[in-house]
């Protein structure tokens, strides 16, 4: 008996070290960058833009932001030949609906070319690597036009979690965490839960298995009573257990923050009219090569 209670212990305190890592309790990195553009551009609904995701890093996050621009102009000057002494950025405003939208001005082999680009979301967070090196992790999702077409961009939401729709989900172990964006917990929740339910189902067939040996009275009945009572104890163990990391997986489903995601509509009308933005933070963001 001794044995099986250390094995169930044992494992009971590897699946607490995977719960409580630093992966597992900081908040998951939003589905567009856990997943790529990829997933986003099957959401898209609008034609004449596509999605696209920056990725940077830095030591020092004030030069990240500094730079933020840097990767969507590298973008268009490599997609359309652009040249780099002709590019130019400013920004301008839609009148429905207030959005900022930038627009990269430069000449190519063909002429004079045009795109336009709308910030969708942004995330950054600092990583600790190995060999004491460390530095901060910079994404940005940005919407970007075909060459000289002003789109009618699709309506972008970020919604930061589902706590609700989680916490019904994690009634299947693990299933809620998977859904918040945090596949390593809720895989460790689901085959901790199956590791549990499997060995407190084998472990009351052979408690009924001893205790029938014991009963009808098989050689040796007191040493099936005790292996019976053995089985019966660590069945009780395993239905515990798995007990509680059920409810641990519903608690942390209903209260711990999960990865954002970009909800994508339908723009209200069919077309788009923008001014120049007058700005100063318009004016500001002026930029050339």
């Amino acid at each position: 008996m001794s044995k099986i209670i250390k094995a169930v212990g044992m494992l009971a305190l590897t699946c607490a070290c995977l719960f409580l890592t630093p992966e597992a309790v900081a908040a998951v990195k939003p589905e567009w960058v856990r997943k790529g553009e990829e997933v986003m551009n099957r959401k898209r609904i609008g034609e004449n833009y596509t999605f696209k995701v920056f990725h940077t890093w830095n030591v020092d996050q004030s030069v990240l932001q500094e730079r933020r621009f840097e990767p969507l102009l590298t973008y268009v000057r490599e997609t359309y030949g652009a040249d780099p002494q002709s590019m130019t950025m400013d920004t301008i405003e839609s009148v429905e609906t207030d959005d900022v939208i930038y627009r990269i001005s430069f000449k190519d082999a063909s002429g004079n070319g045009v795109v336009y680009a709308k910030k969708v979301d942004e995330y950054s967070y600092f990583d600790d690597f190995e060999e004491n090196e460390f530095g901060f992790e910079y994404y940005q999702l940005y919407a970007v036009s075909d060459k000289n077409i002003l789109p009618v961009f699709d309506n972008f939401v970020i919604r930061d979690n589902d706590n609700g729709t989680a916490t019904a989900l994690s009634i299947i172990p693990g299933v809620g965490q998977i859904y918040k964006g945090d596949k390593l917990k809720g895989f460790g929740i689901l085959g901790t839960e199956a590791v549990f339910a499997a060995g407190a189902v084998v472990s009351h067939i052979k408690y009924r298995e001893y205790q029938s040996n014991a009963d009808n009275g098989v050689p040796v009945p007191d040493s099936w009573h005790s292996k019976a009572i053995s089985c019966k104890v660590a069945r009780n163990i395993l239905i515990g257990s798995f007990a509680g990391v059920w409810i641990y997986n519903i608690l942390d489903a209903a209260v711990l923050p999960g990865g954002s995601r970009v909800i994508v509509k339908r723009p209200d009308g069919q077309s788009l009219s923008v001014t120049p933005s007058t700005s100063s933070a318009g004016l500001a963001l002026t930029y050339r090569f």
